[in-house]
């Protein structure tokens, strides 16, 4: 049976570890299919996929974005061409977006009181997209929290003293830019995703371009699994499989973690999809 994982962080945008680190990982876990798609960046790219040829693994490339919507919604890009104009200026737009997000998290918590400062988030970031992982840390290292995952919990999450809800974009501009780049885009854990009617934003999606579903992740049981591959059936999708791997940040989530979905027929379509049409 291959083993795939197709959504995976690293420190180009908020994970701990570096893009060709996580190839020799995915070796190790004997990964035969696998794509980084780190947010709004694809600064990892290219030294992922020099990596995935020395080791012998199947790569595209990879990106996730954030959108506007009720509640949250990300959607994963695969196979874009990274030199479209459209698909650039979202993903300026979007990181832009995200370093002015966190910059302003930063400082509602130095107002507060918190003993962090910008110079620490700007650190744990390195030369990545910023992110809420790096203000966590940044708040572990001044003896603020914990853990990553206290510092989640009690400052940084909805409805904490340091939230600064995301300023993505609509889905309709992502789709759009995905597809005008030659990408097939996926939504991406959509558990997370809430809508009133869901079954009718699907059906939305596909009618402005989305490809598939991450039917299978981590955090989706056995029935949700079932109801989204039988969503992406009713609507000719095809679906996914990631860990949404970030690294040392997520101890309980490994490469290669979510395998339910290998065998699975939707799940073929969408290597097909991905890796062997687009080449083809």
């Amino acid at each position: 049976m291959m083993k795939i994982d197709l959504h995976m962080h690293s420190t180009a945008s908020d994970g701990t570890d570096k893009p060709e680190e996580i190839v020799r990982q995915c070796a190790e876990q004997g990964l035969e299919y696998a794509v980084l798609t780190d947010h709004d960046t694809i600064a990892g790219v290219a030294a992922f996929a020099t990596e995935a040829q020395k080791q012998g693994i199947k790569t595209v490339s990879g990106i996730e974005f954030s959108a506007n919507s009720e509640k949250e919604m990300h959607i994963l890009i695969y196979g874009a061409d990274l030199q479209n104009a459209e698909f650039c200026a979202l993903m300026t737009e979007l990181a832009k977006r995200r370093s002015s997000r966190i910059a302003e998290m930063t400082q509602k918590l130095i107002d507060l009181g918190f003993g962090i400062t910008h110079e620490q988030v700007r650190r744990f970031a390195a030369n990545g997209v910023p992110g809420r992982p790096h203000i966590a840390l940044a708040l572990v290292e001044a003896g603020e929290a914990a853990s990553v995952d206290e510092a989640f919990r009690k400052y940084l999450k909805v409805g904490c003293p340091g939230y600064v809800p995301r300023r993505g974009v609509s889905w309709e501009q992502i789709l759009s830019a995905g597809r005008a780049a030659g990408g097939l885009p996926v939504l991406a854990h959509p558990k997370f995703t809430y809508a009133a009617d869901f079954d009718a934003l699907i059906s939305q999606m596909k009618a402005v371009g989305l490809a598939g579903i991450e039917a299978f992740y981590p955090e989706h049981d056995d029935a949700e699994c079932a109801y989204f591959c039988a969503l992406a059936e009713k609507y000719g999708l095809f679906v996914t499989q990631g860990s949404d791997y970030h690294g040392h940040i997520r101890p309980s989530t490994y490469l290669g973690k979510e395998c339910r979905g290998e065998g699975h027929p939707l799940l073929l379509r969408g290597i097909h999809e991905i890796f062997e049409k687009k080449q083809g």
